[in-house]
């Protein structure tokens, strides 16, 4: 979680101790949606091997390890 997104949680925090809600909710709202941004840019940046399966790894580093 990013310190942008903690900072508004924080800041939502203290506004709900303090009786603001409606601040609260506009806060909590802007934490969840920058939260959501960061989760569908972490979703794009996902390596080659994460989506291989072990036998297919296997394979090609036996292809490899042969030189061809």
């Amino acid at each position: 979680m990013s310190p942008e997104v903690m900072g508004y949680c924080s800041r939502a925090i203290i506004r709900y101790l303090n009786g603001d809600i409606a601040l609260f909710m506009e806060y909590i709202n802007k934490a969840m949606e920058l939260y959501e941004e960061e989760k569908k840019k972490e979703r794009l940046y996902i390596t080659i091997g994460e989506l291989i399966d072990f036998a297919t790894k296997e394979k090609l580093l036996s292809l490899i390890a042969k030189g061809g």
